[in-house]
């Protein structure tokens, strides 16, 4: 008894019971709403404003959701997360094709059509539940004010001991339906929360597509902030260090031939080494600079930055360049270390006679790739596990959610191959 007291008191209870008795007046105010719309869109459909008035009747299945979902937290306490949100491209004709195809929209649509029937049912439910419970069970109070006496048809008329069985009867019964109601406004409320669950709100793939978006807008962040930070390094370098080092090897080599013509050589050769240091000095900072992010990729694209690359090479380079404009500046970020780390490994360790360097943009699966190809008639061995350059190079290209095959049987010769994407 105290069980079944603790669950009638329960505030719980009778928020789920006002939650399903409102469900018939959401459910025809919704249905209403949606037919119209759509009636409106559809009929107008060969008019100029029945296309959009059918694109904002999608959309308004939105609104629904919201309202529902609302109405969800405040009285079932259950906080539905929220669809992907609506997000068109800039204009009329982009804004009502993405309306057209909301699937929140539609779901939010079908939500309030579904509402009505349902509606009825809660309403039923919550209502005869409640009736029977708290009727039967408080009729020996108002009996006496019920037509012809609460137990009297006709001449039949039950008193005594028969008067009190039957008072028994439908107390016992009254209170057998009060035990079970708050079980049955309770699965009628879960009812609801699936069915808003099922139609308004983010499903699992939503979910995983939303955090694969977000993870995959974090990774270009970072990896354009790297980017930018690499050339703000270089640019302060090429500045002011290499400027005050070739300042510096000026000034010795002035020193240096003034001290020739001294009498003393021992001055002239301390001079003349730290010239040299300071010459050796630049050449290093300079290919540091290079190393980091190199001007003239920055300057003048990925055509001449590679072909520097191949006039360096101690490996004569045939270039083939197939790439029609600019591209984002991490793809050409990764494509040209790509071709300097492949390279210097051509002149270090392939043995090689001649390489050759291809980038051609192509169409590929839907979406434009930069393809990056580097051969050479080396003596092959080459392997991502064994060297930290490869390595290295090919985490760089996974970065940009590329792919890179590297073919090296011993005896070569090699092939790297590498596919970046630039766009769609």
């Amino acid at each position: 008894m105290k069980r079944l007291v603790a669950r009638l008191a329960s505030p719980r209870t009778w928020l789920e019971t006002v939650h399903l008795l409102a469900d018939l007046v959401m459910g025809i105010a919704c249905f209403t709403w949606v037919v119209t719309m759509l009636s409106l869109g559809a009929g107008l459909a060969i008019t100029v404003v029945g296309i959009p008035l059918l694109a904002l009747s999608v959309v308004s299945g939105r609104w629904i959701g919201t309202v529902e979902r609302n109405r969800i937290r405040l009285l079932l306490g259950d906080d539905l997360p929220e669809p992907l949100p609506f997000d068109p491209a800039p204009g009329l004709w982009p804004r009502i094709r993405a309306g057209l195809g909301d699937r929140a929209g539609w779901k939010g649509l079908a939500y309030g059509l579904v509402m009505l029937p349902w509606g009825i049912v809660t309403f039923t439910v919550a209502v005869v539940v409640w009736s029977v419970a708290l009727g039967l069970t408080t009729l020996p109070l108002y009996d006496w004010a019920l037509p012809e006496g609460g137990f009297e048809w006709g001449s039949y008329r039950l008193t005594g001991l028969g008067l009190v069985g039957a008072y028994a009867l439908t107390f016992a019964v009254g209170v057998g339906t009060l035990a079970v109601a708050p079980t049955v406004i309770h699965a009628m409320a879960e009812g609801d929360r699936r069915l808003a669950r099922l139609l308004l709100s983010r499903g699992p793939n939503e979910v995983l597509e939303q955090r694969v978006t977000q993870l995959q807008e974090s990774r270009d962040a970072s990896v354009e902030s790297a980017a930018s930070e690499l050339r703000r390094i270089e640019r302060d370098l090429h500045d002011g260090a290499q400027q005050r080092l070739v300042s510096l090897a000026m000034n010795l080599g002035i020193a240096k031939e003034r001290l020739e013509a001294s009498d003393d050589p021992r001055a002239a050769e301390l001079v003349g080494r730290a010239h040299d240091d300071a010459k050796q000095a630049i050449a290093e900072l300079r290919d540091l600079v290079r190393g980091i992010h190199p001007a003239v990729l920055t300057d003048r694209g990925l055509d001449a930055a590679v072909s520097a690359l191949a006039a360096r090479c101690a490996v004569p380079v045939a270039v083939d360049i197939a790439v029609p404009g600019r591209l984002p500046a991490p793809i050409e970020a990764a494509a040209y270390f790509v071709v300097a780390e492949a390279l210097t490994n051509v002149a270090k360790h392939s043995g090689a006679r001649q390489a050759i360097v291809r980038l051609q943009e192509r169409e590929l699966a839907g979406s434009r790739r930069l393809v990056v190809e580097v051969h050479d008639d080396g003596r092959g061995g080459a392997s991502v596990d064994l060297g930290s350059g490869l390595r290295g190079l090919h985490d760089r290209v996974v970065a940009v959610e590329g792919s890179m095959v590297l073919t090296s049987p011993v005896g070569g010769p090699t092939s790297i191959v590498v596919e970046l994407p630039c766009g769609s």
